[in-house]
């Protein structure tokens, strides 16, 4: 991920603006005759000639970028000749006019060809800041008239005050003849948030449409998180962590719950007050940490969360407690607070993908470390690294007790058909590249029915990509029983598949299993009676037990008690996880509270208790890989299914 001046300024130059049906300004990226910015004053200066010309540059970008009021009219470059540019040499030579004419072809050619016009825009970042602000008209009276001198002052020392500086407040009181206004009771500096504001209200410089700038969707939401032009709907008030009213936290007491282990269950809580209980100096609970941070990503980003943490390791002076007690206490809370970074980083490195998130980390270790936490810097550096180093995925460990795979002998062969291969074999191969895709499924991808809602489908690419396997697997079945004519012809490739069926019971591949059930109870292929009889009574039967074993019937009753006594590795049955995942969403994600302060929405905690149990069973099969040996050709073969939909497969 890259800074705004590569992605949002570079990317393209700033056209035009349109009304979109929100009734919004948007960006429209034609670039044609009609809609090419021109802008008069154009400055040409030589790279090279900047430092003879810095005064003269310094002048013409200040007059343009505070000079310009919302009646200027930009003239057209076709309007005008390109104004004076001064020609010198390195070592102080005297400015000379050089006449217009010189430079005339260069206006015709801006003129003609505005896809040049709006590539020099782009690559020349003084016309870059002279067009946004023709956009954006800074220069307007009544913004002028807010911001004068002392006002801009008072914020400036203001945000001083927020921030600690004392000596540096104290000596522009003294220089400037001011007083600092009263802080704010959340300690928000005023200056940081105007400058919030006015970064989000950039976001209409921006064409936000996702396709041909951004091929990657997730870079996208990350670099718009990093930006704070993103925010989650119902996302609460940014309250400083220290400044969060102690009331704003629901927790059931043992007495509550009549439980014997005495340990207080939180139910609900805003955000500070949950990453509170996270770092608490006096309460311990790992089952907690654990549900958290596998669930944090419902209500919180990862860039949210490490501000909070970071946050709460600086403990301010105002810490409760006596002398001795609050040292002791902000040791505490300080190396909790790393403590609950070091597992983050351990369990979920995949949350720091992104390159900014990671540089404010390593930002924050050199700044604790030279303050004087060398032991706790070291502790998360050394996680840091190591995940840094480790393999990406679970590796395949052969041994002794890897079988031998059952290859036909023309494996090398262009003739190789379907019914060449062992049924055992495509079990095998079938379970490999399934475990692949679903090793790759992270925590996150199961949080908030990414997978099922078109805006946010982009978080639950391995969940989408298990899902399509499993529609292709069905359809793949369905599909070559009913390319056949013949009735005997149907009923060996049916028994072929129970077979493949009943091997992938035995490596505990429940999730190809009930694929291949699917495929065979599709309407078009159950209709077929009379292939059905062709089935011999062994492999009926063992048909009707996978068929009951993978049976909904009681929430999937069968299936669950199986996969409980199955030891790894396994593949489970994804789509169980997603039906109970998407019940359990239809409980709220926050609860109204009502506190001396007012009404405040907590975060439902209990809910991510419930998803916590289970995507930890998602994780659970996980870890281990299956002792197997991959065969290519096998596997090409595999990932290149013949399939068709349900309504051409009535027509077979």
């Amino acid at each position: 991920m890259v800074g705004i001046e590569d992605k949002r300024l570079n990317s393209t130059s700033p056209p035009p603006l349109r009304k979109e049906n929100s009734g919004q300004d948007v960006l429209n990226n034609n670039n044609n005759n009609n809609n090419t910015h021109h802008f008069e004053n154009e400055l040409v200066i030589n790279p090279l000639d900047l430092s003879a010309h810095s005064e003269s540059a310094d002048a013409h970008i200040s007059n343009t970028l505070f000079s310009l009021s919302p009646s200027s009219q930009p003239r057209s470059l076709s309007s005008g000749s390109l104004p004076r540019r001064t020609s010198s040499s390195h070592f102080g030579a005297k400015d000379e006019k050089i006449p217009d004419e010189k430079y005339d072809w260069q206006r015709k050619a801006l003129v003609k060809n505005p896809q040049i016009a709006s590539l020099k825009e782009r690559i020349d970042p003084l016309l870059r800041a002279i067009t946004l602000a023709k956009l954006f008209h800074p220069g307007k009276p009544e913004i002028k008239a807010g911001l004068d001198k002392n006002m801009i002052m008072q914020l400036i020392l203001q945000h001083l005050q927020c921030k600690g500086y004392n000596e540096t407040r104290k000596f522009l009181e003294k220089e400037l003849r001011i007083s600092s206004p009263p802080i704010s009771q959340t300690l928000e500096s005023p200056l940081v948030y105007y400058l919030r504001t006015g970064l989000r209200e950039t976001e209409r410089v921006f064409d936000l449409s996702i396709g041909d700038k951004w091929s990657n969707e997730v870079e996208l939401e990350e670099h718009l998180y990093t930006l704070g032009l993103l925010e989650d709907e119902g996302e609460e008030e940014d309250i400083n962590i220290w400044l969060e009213p102690e009331e704003n936290i629901v927790v059931d007491t043992p007495s509550q719950l009549d439980t014997e282990d005495g340990e207080e269950v939180v139910k609900a809580g805003t955000l500070n007050k949950l990453v509170e209980r996270l770092t608490s100096e006096s309460k311990t609970d790992m089952q907690y940490v654990k549900t958290f941070l596998m669930t944090y990503q419902s209500f919180a980003t990862p860039e949210k969360l490490l501000a909070k943490l970071m946050q709460r390791f600086y403990v301010p002076r105002t810490f409760k407690g006596g002398l001795d007690e609050g040292k002791k206490g902000v040791v505490i809370i300080q190396l909790r607070v790393c403590s609950v970074l070091q597992k983050w980083i351990d369990d979920y490195y995949s949350d720091f993908s992104s390159p900014a998130l990671v540089q404010t980390l390593k930002g924050f270790i050199e700044q604790i470390r030279t303050q004087g936490s060398t032991a706790l810097a070291s502790m998360i550096t050394k996680s840091l690294s190591r995940k840094e180093k480790a393999p990406a995925k679970v590796e395949r460990v052969f041994n002794e007790k890897t079988p031998e795979p059952t290859v036909p002998r023309n494996i090398f062969s262009s003739t190789l058909t379907w019914n060449d291969i062992d049924e055992e074999e495509i079990a095998r191969q079938l379970t490999l590249i399934e475990f692949d895709i679903y090793v790759d499924i992270r925590p996150s991808e199961l949080l908030n029915q990414a997978w099922s809602k078109p805006k946010l489908k982009h978080r639950a690419p391995n969940v989408l990509r298990m899902i399509d396997r499993f529609n292709q697997i069905s359809r793949w079945v369905a599909t070559s029983i009913l390319e056949l004519a013949k009735v005997k012809a149907r009923g060996r490739m049916m028994a072929k598949y129970i077979k493949i069926a009943d091997h992938l019971r035995i490596l505990n591949n429940y999730n190809s299993l009930m694929a291949i059930v699917a495929g065979l109870n599709f309407s078009s292929v159950y209709r077929l009676k009379h292939t059905k009889e062709e089935l011999p009574v062994a492999t009926t039967r063992v048909l009707a037990e996978l068929e009951k074993l993978m049976s909904s019937e009681s929430s999937f009753k069968f299936y669950r008690n199986k996969l409980a006594s199955s030891d790894p590795p396994c593949i489970p049955y994804l789509g169980v996880y997603l039906t109970d995942l998407t019940f359990m969403d239809e409980n709220p994600d926050y609860i109204p509270h009502t506190t001396s302060n007012g009404k405040v929405n907590l975060i439902n905690f209990s809910k991510r208790k419930l998803v916590y149990n289970v995507i930890s069973l998602v994780q659970q099969y996980q870890q281990r890989a299956y002792n197997i040996q991959p065969v290519h050709q096998i596997a090409v073969f595999l990932t290149k299914l013949t399939q068709k939909d349900e309504p051409q497969l009535y027509h077979l």
